[in-house]
C-alpha cells in the first residue's frame, strides 16, 4: 500500500523552508520529470518516495532524534525558501 508525496508536505516544508510537493524532479534512472506530489510514498521505518515512471528510489526520510536523516536521488528543482 502507498499514498503519494503530498503526505510528506509538512516534513518537506520543514526541511526545505517551502512547499516542494509541486516541485519537478528528474529521475536519475529513467530521466522522466514528475512533480514530487505524484511520487508514490511507502511507509515503513521511515518514508520512501519512488519514481512514478520506473519505481526507482527518489528519496528516503527517517525521523531521528527530533530531526531527519534524508537521502535524495535525481535532480530536485526546489523553490527558493519563503
Amino acid at each position: 500500500m502507498h499514498t503519494d508525496g503530498n503526505e510528506l508536505a509538512g516534513a518537506l516544508a520543514e526541511l526545505f523552508g517551502a512547499d516542494v510537493t509541486a516541485a519537478p524532479r528528474r529521475c536519475g534512472s529513467c530521466r522522466q520529470v514528475r512533480v514530487v506530489a505524484e511520487h508514490p510514498l511507502y511507509r515503513g521505518a521511515g518514508f520512501v518516495l519512488r519514481c512514478p515512471a520506473c519505481g526507482d528510489i527518489a528519496a528516503v526520510f527517517v525521523e531521528r532524534g527530533g530531526g531527519y536523516a534524508v537521502s535524495l536521488r535525481g535532480t530536485w528543482l526546489l523553490p527558493p525558501p519563503a
